[in-house]
C-alpha cells in the first residue's frame, strides 16, 4: 500500500493510484488492483480478463470542504476453461459488495450517530448521503443488546408516547456504572412480567438493591422478580414530593391574591363608570410570581451575601433577608411550612452509610408531620410512614464509577435524570417516534460508553 491510500485510510493491500482529478469541491481518485494471475476456484483452471467495469463510491475525505470520489477499476475475470467459464470481479477489502460507500465512511456516520444531537438528516448532509442511506448504515451495524443485571439497578420511566397504549417507556440503569442495560416498551405489566421473566433466574437473583421513585408496580418488582433485592426509594423523589405539595400550595395563593386583585379593579371600574381598570401589581402577586425560592429553595443553598439591589416594584433596595421576610410575611402558614420542610432537608443529608441510626429520627419526623395542623405535612407524614423502609434503605453507600473514578455514593436514581433527558431530547429532535426497537437500538447506542457493533 503506498503513502496515499494508508493516509485515506484505504485498508488493502495491492492497489495502485492511477489518477488523481479535482472538479470543483470534489476530488476524484481512480484506483485499480494491481494485474496478477488469477485461477478459477471451482476448477483450478487459469482465468483471462474479459474487460473492465468503472464503479464509483463516495469517501470521506480529512480536508474540509472537499467531497471525495473513488473510482474502481475492477477487473472481470472468466475461467479459460470452456466447460466452466465461472465468473469474477476484483473485490476490495474497504468497500462491501455493492456499496455506495466506502468502509471507513460508514464508520464515521456510527460516529457521528453517537451524538444524539445529530440527527439522520444532519449525518447525511455531513457525509454527502440521504437519510436513509444513513438510516440503513446504522441498521447493518446496530443491534443493541440488553446488559447484564448489576447488584444495584435503577428503574424510571420516560415519556416518549409510542402510542396511546405505551406512553411511558421503561428504562433500567446500571447505578455503578451509569449505564442503560436496557428500554423497555412499557412499564405495564402485560409488557414488564415477560420482560424480567425472560431473564435467567440466577442472573435475576444477583440483583440486591431496586432503585425507583415511589410508583408502586416499581417497588412490587422486587417481590415479583428479584428474591434477593430490597426496594429502594430516591431521596430526590421523596424531596420533590413535599417539593411539589408546597409549590401548589403557593400557586393556590397567587390565585387568590390575582382574585382578590380582579375584584378590586372591577369594582374601580365600576365606580368610576371606566369599561376597566388597570392596577399596579400587587406586592402580593410579585412576590408569588419572582420570589418562591424563599420557601422552595434550601435554606443552606440561600446566598445571603448578596448585595442589596435596587427593585424596581418596591422602589428601594432590597437583599435576600428583606425578600425573604416579605414573602413568609404574605400567609400566617409559610414560616412554619419552610420549617418543616428544613427539618427533612437536614435529615436527608445525614446518615449517608448508616440507615439504622437514621430510623430514629425518621420515626420522629413522621410523628412531628402526624401532629402538625398543615395538612401538606400530615400527608407527607402519611407518604413516609407508607415507605419507611424504602427511604431508609436509600442511605446505603454503594461504589459507583463517576469521571472514571470509584466512588461510594448513596444508592439513588440520580443518573438515571440524565439519561431520560436525553431520552426526552431525542424525541424532541426525531418530531416522534414510530419504531420502538429503532429508537432503543439509537438511545442506547448513543448512551452507552462502549457500544458494540453487529459480528
Amino acid at each position: 500500500m503506498n503513502d496515499i491510500t494508508k493516509l485515506l485510510d484505504l485498508d488493502d493491500d495491492n492497489i495502485q493510484i492511477l489518477d488523481i482529478a479535482t472538479e470543483g469541491d470534489t476530488k476524484i481518485l481512480t484506483i485499480e488492483r494491481i494485474p496478477e494471475e488469477h485461477y478459477c476456484p471451482t476448477c483450478g483452471f487459469r482465468m483471462y480478463s474479459r474487460g473492465i467495469k468503472i464503479r464509483t463510491v463516495r469517501h470521506q475525505i480529512l480536508q474540509d470542504g472537499y467531497k471525495m470520489i473513488i473510482k474502481l477499476r475492477q477487473r472481470r475475470w472468466r475461467c479459460s476453461n470452456p466447460e466452466c467459464c465461472y465468473d469474477l470481479s476484483d473485490n476490495f477489502a474497504f468497500v462491501g459488495k455493492s456499496k455506495q460507500t466506502t468502509n471507513t465512511t460508514e464508520l464515521l456516520v456510527l460516529d457521528a450517530l453517537l451524538n444524539l444531537d445529530n440527527t439522520f438528516s444532519d449525518v447525511g448532509r455531513t457525509h454527502n448521503m440521504t437519510a436513509t442511506q444513513v438510516i440503513n448504515i446504522f441498521e447493518k451495524h446496530i443491534n443493541m443488546k440488553r446488559l447484564s443485571l448489576t447488584e444495584a439497578v435503577c428503574v424510571d420511566e420516560v415519556y416518549l408516547e409510542m402510542d396511546v397504549s405505551c406512553k411511558y417507556v421503561l428504562v433500567l440503569q446500571d447505578f455503578r456504572t451509569g449505564d442503560a442495560i436496557d428500554l423497555v416498551q412499557s412499564r405495564r405489566d402485560h409488557i414488564t412480567e415477560p420482560y424480567f421473566l425472560n431473564i435467567p433466574f440466577e442472573e435475576r437473583k444477583g440483583v440486591k438493591y431496586l432503585i425507583s421513585d415511589m410508583y408502586n408496580p416499581y417497588i412490587r418488582f422486587v417481590d415479583k422478580y428479584f428474591p434477593n433485592a430490597i426496594s429502594v426509594v430516591d431521596s430526590f423523589h421523596v424531596m420533590q414530593w413535599i417539593i411539589r405539595r408546597i409549590d401548589n400550595f403557593l400557586r393556590g395563593l397567587l390565585r387568590e391574591f390575582k382574585k382578590r386583585d380582579q375584584e378590586k379593579a372591577e369594582q374601580l371600574a365600576m365606580e368610576r363608570n371606566l369599561p376597566e381598570v388597570h392596577l399596579k401589581l400587587s406586592d402580593e402577586v410579585y412576590l408569588l410570581q419572582n420570589h418562591k425560592w424563599v420557601v422552595l429553595k434550601n435554606e443552606r443553598n440561600i446566598d445571603y451575601s448578596q448585595p442589596a439591589r435596587f427593585s424596581s416594584h418596591f422602589q428601594c433596595y432590597m437583599d435576600s433577608y428583606r425578600i425573604e421576610a416579605k414573602f413568609l410575611s404574605l400567609h400566617p402558614d409559610l414560616p412554619r411550612i419552610r420549617d418543616l420542610k428544613e427539618k427533612y432537608v437536614s435529615f436527608n443529608c445525614r446518615y449517608a452509610g448508616h440507615p439504622i441510626e437514621a430510623a430514629a429520627e425518621l420515626d420522629d419526623l413522621i410523628e412531628l408531620y402526624s401532629d402538625s395542623n398543615i395538612e401538606i405535612f400530615r400527608d407527607f407524614s402519611n407518604t413516609l410512614k407508607n415507605y419507611r423502609q424504602e427511604i431508609l434503605n436509600s442511605f446505603i453507600i454503594e461504589e459507583r464509577i463517576i469521571n472514571g473514578e470509584v466512588k461510594m455514593s448513596r444508592l439513588s436514581n440520580g443518573p438515571m435524570e440524565s439519561l431520560n433527558r436525553k431520552a426526552k431530547d431525542l424525541k424532541r429532535l426525531s418530531r416522534g417516534f414510530t419504531n420502538f426497537e429503532h429508537i432503543r437500538n439509537r438511545f442506547l447506542f448513543s448512551t452507552r460508553k462502549s457500544p458494540e457493533l453487529k459480528n
